[in-house]
């Protein structure tokens, strides 16, 4: 990576709260180590916020810690104002916010800008209240970036339809996972696990990912499993209410928030996602890693392509794809038919083995290839 030799990188992102996106940047710095490092970089992670921190990021890297209270004007301000002492080569961004203000102040100063997108942007501004300046702001900015990198095809196809952004400044890059560190982490031992075979769904227990649709489905099913779910959040007394409701005390077990869910979800027989909505499924694609089968939801985005190799695939019920079963949204009949199907003789056994195929896809020398080609490019084009 010629291009990238004795340069300035700045990486910037809002915070590292805890978040797939804060992951997603942290990995990418460590992937890039050794090629930054050979090539006497000199790498900054800018963090907008001053909030508290569950990812780290590596000590090659200069963290500077901004505190601009979540405010997008004062963000744009201070971080204008560190950019006027350091001059930087080149700006790396994740999220709305700091995508927004890295691709404005690249274009003032001249510096060529790369900007990640890990959601899909439609689906996550649809209920919030904002979300209509949000959108406003996203189509007017995004455009004006060197290059957009959009985390599965899905979030491309939204970014270039609705938001402007020329096809052409688009590069997909999934997001790596580090199989060894997920199998060391699933084999540790934890004292709650089901006596009985289960099925699992993992995820912020919140409306956009379902779990009551999830819920109704395994009770319409022909499960001999147990249904385990682990997460937390508002939705809470809702989903409680709802076991009780079906009569599902014994079978269904919410087992709350878990800082390491791998040894569930190694110990489980498969994943069921059911969200309305996605950028990229981190859950899923871990799953996959420990060779574990997948039912999910069609949503946008990220499901179809991962589990059928093409983002654009419909359903009206529910299809055995070649990497799992894709299932209709907010479908609880299609759902409810999957497990059924993947329950059936054999077929856990065999889409087993599709998971793990699958799984190469998510490795992190495709993440380094990608990211040090666009580099290069970046490098090599100046802001018109």
């Amino acid at each position: 990576m010629s291009e990238c030799n004795g340069k300035v990188i700045a990486f910037v992102i809002n915070s590292l709260e805890g978040g797939g996106a804060e992951r997603v940047i942290c990995n990418l710095l460590h992937t890039m180590q050794s090629t930054f490092v050979a090539q006497n970089c000199k790498v900054y992670l800018v963090l907008l916020d001053n909030l508290p921190e569950q990812q780290q990021c590596p000590d090659y890297v200069e963290k500077i810690t901004l505190n601009s209270q979540c405010k997008l004007v004062t963000s744009y301000l201070q971080f204008n104002q560190w950019m006027k002492n350091i001059q930087p080569d080149i700006l790396v961004s994740f999220l709305t916010r700091s995508n927004i203000v890295t691709t404005l102040i690249g274009k003032r100063h001249n510096i060529s800008t790369i900007i990640s997108e890990r959601v899909n942007t439609s689906s996550h501004f649809a209920t919030a209240r904002s979300g209509f300046i949000s959108k406003l702001m996203v189509k007017a900015v995004y455009p004006k970036a060197t290059f957009v990198v959009p985390v599965s095809q899905g979030v491309m196809r939204d970014l270039v339809q609705n938001y402007a952004v020329p096809e052409a400044k688009c590069t997909v890059m999934y997001n790596a996972y580090d199989q060894t560190l997920l199998a060391e982490k699933a084999n540790q031992v934890v004292s709650d696990l089901p006596t009985q075979p289960y099925l699992i769904g993992i995820g912020r227990l919140m409306p956009n990912k379902n779990f009551s649709l999830l819920i109704n489905a395994f009770a319409k099913s022909n499960s001999q499993r147990d249904l385990v779910i682990l997460g937390q959040g508002p939705e809470l007394p809702v989903l409680t209410n709802l076991v009780k409701t079906l009569g599902l005390e014994k079978s269904v077990h919410l087992l709350g928030f878990k800082e390491n869910p791998y040894p569930y979800l190694k110990n489980a027989d498969y994943l069921v996602s059911t969200s309305n909505a996605e950028g990229f499924p981190n859950g899923i694609a871990e799953a996959m890693c420990l060779g574990k089968p997948v039912i999910a939801t069609n949503c946008q985005s990220g499901p179809a392509e991962i589990l059928t190799g093409d983002d654009n695939q419909q359903t009206n019920s529910y299809l055995c794809a070649d990497h799992g079963i894709l299932c209709h949204v907010n479908n609880v009949e299609a759902v409810s038919q999957a497990i059924n199907a993947i329950e059936a003789q054999g077929e856990i056994e065999d889409y087993q083995q599709k998971s793990l195929k699958r799984a190469a896809s998510f490795s992190y020398d495709a993440m380094q290839s990608t990211f040090s080609q666009l580099l290069n490019a970046a490098f090599q084009s100046k802001v018109k």
